[in-house]
């Protein structure tokens, strides 16, 4: 079933609505019945010790025409006592149906018992018996009495239904809190999964913009039937559509720099034969030509290879051989060819190196990987800086940093150093212009030998790029 965001939020909301409502509904119906229970007791003892009150009075009036007929034997007291008889009895029917417990009821029938015993010792009197007179006056007495234990029954009944009252609140308190919470459980459950319907989908789409922004061009796998669903698809087909542009971009750039080789080798060929003068005699102003286009080429080659070894690291065609280095001669020789151009800016570039462990390491490669971060170096740092080469052990082997004191990097902009043809924005105030594959290929490097590379960099004061290394042990036990 296909819902919108729109439905699901409905859907949601009404969920917990009625899940509130059924809360309250049965706590209203948990007090009613606790309310109906007890008044409907309440109501039926009261009914019972008005009836026991008015059979009393009945019972003092059958009791006064019974002796006076037991004493003169008067038809007309005998009259007197059947209708008062008869008033009893329609009472004590009343009576009989609000009796409930069970003392209550073994009460009302000895009582009922009792009473029908003086009706037929006053019938005996009547005949001329005189056997049950003597125990007539005593009956009554027991009746009375049972009345008074009728009425106390009953009132200890609705002193009990009283005190229950307190009991079955606290219960109904209780039912209701377990209630409530069950339904805020409930709710809060509710909440959460739309919630999480709607964040987790949006927080796929943020990593994979981010992941996109770093050019890594990924699927979302987002799978649901609403806007969401469909706005991750229209993603998805986007990020498809940017990495076939991209390895279209890589294709063509990775033939046009196959292409530029045998022309760069056809000019430095005639380089060498212009500058040797093989092919004639040059003046001096010839010769500054010449080394300029020689510059040219070499850094246009120089963009050729790297761009190469940048794609087939990201190819996974580039092989490391790794062998146990002592990095400091690697950095060494790498230091004075660079020292050679920081010198026309009368840049200086310092050494500082400890005691280290071999590295496992691809000469050659880790060369390429110093090489470039100098290069920078020497390129953003003003005429008259320094340079300073560390190197140090560190927990995971051996750091190696490249300190400048030149004209530094915005901090937005050092998350993104690292990615293929970047420029930091203030690259233009070094008035030099850079490729952004050097520090690109510097961390694909980095990456096939293990390690991390980073920097950190303050406007106007100098940045530091730093490589970590695992060392040959914690290599070997790897």
């Amino acid at each position: 079933m296909k819902l919108t965001l729109y439905w699901k939020m409905v859907l949601g909301f009404g969920i917990i609505v009625i899940a509130m409502l059924a809360v309250y509904a049965a706590i209203l119906f948990n007090q009613y019945a606790v309310y109906a229970g007890v008044t409907t007791s309440v109501a039926t003892n009261i009914v019972a010790i008005d009836n026991a009150q008015l059979l009393r009075t009945l019972l003092f009036e059958e009791e006064r025409q019974a002796r006076k007929y037991l004493v003169v034997r008067d038809a007309t007291y005998g009259r007197l006592f059947l209708n008062a008889r008869t008033r009893s009895r329609a009472r004590l029917d009343s009576l009989a149906r609000v009796v409930q417990g069970r003392r209550e009821r073994l009460e009302f029938l000895e009582f009922r018992r009792e009473h029908n015993w003086i009706g037929e010792a006053v019938r005996d009197r009547a005949r001329g018996s005189d056997a049950a007179s003597v125990a007539v006056a005593d009956t009554m007495q027991i009746l009375h009495s049972r009345l008074d234990r009728i009425i106390r029954l009953n009132q200890s009944a609705i002193a009990r239904t009283v005190a229950d009252v307190e009991t079955r609140t606290e219960d109904a308190v209780s039912v209701a809190m377990l209630l409530l919470c069950c339904a805020l459980v409930a709710t809060i459950s509710v909440a959460f999964l739309i919630t999480r319907s709607v964040t987790r989908p949006l927080a796929l789409l943020r990593n994979g913009t981010q992941r996109i922004a770093r050019g890594e061009y990924v699927q979302v796998p987002v799978h649901a039937r609403d806007e969401l669903g469909a706005l991750a698809k229209a993603f998805n087909a986007m990020s498809d559509r940017l990495k076939k542009t991209e390895d279209y971009k890589a294709e063509m750039m990775q033939q046009i720099s196959h292409e530029l080789r045998t022309p760069l080798q056809a000019m430095h060929a005639a380089y060498y034969m212009l500058a040797e003068q093989i092919a004639g005699p040059i003046n001096e102003r010839q010769r500054a030509l010449l080394t300029n286009i020689r510059d040219n080429v070499d850094a246009l080659s120089a963009f050729s290879n790297q761009f190469l070894d940048l794609t087939r690291i990201e190819e996974g065609m580039m092989e490391f051989r790794r062998q146990p280095v002592d990095l400091l001669s690697i950095i060494t020789p790498v230091i004075n060819n660079a020292r050679v151009t920081a010198m026309q800016k009368e840049i200086t570039i310092g050494l500082a190196a400890q005691s280290l462990p071999p590295v496992p390491a691809d000469p050659d490669k880790f060369a390429t990987v110093l090489n470039n971060l100098l290069n920078n170096a020497v390129k953003f740092t003003p005429r008259g800086g320094n340079i300073t080469v560390t190197l140090t052990p560190c927990e995971t082997g051996v750091r190696v940093a490249v300190k400048d004191s030149g004209i530094g990097i915005d901090a937005d902009d050092l998350p993104k150093l690292f990615t293929k043809f970047f420029q930091a924005k203030n690259a233009s105030k070094a008035d030099v212009r850079g490729t952004g594959v050097g520090l690109a290929l510097v961390k694909a490097i980095v990456d096939g030998h293990g390690g991390r590379v980073y920097a950190s960099s303050t406007l106007g004061v100098g940045s530091t790029f730093t490589v970590e290394l695992p060392s040959a042990v914690k290599a070997g036990g790897a």
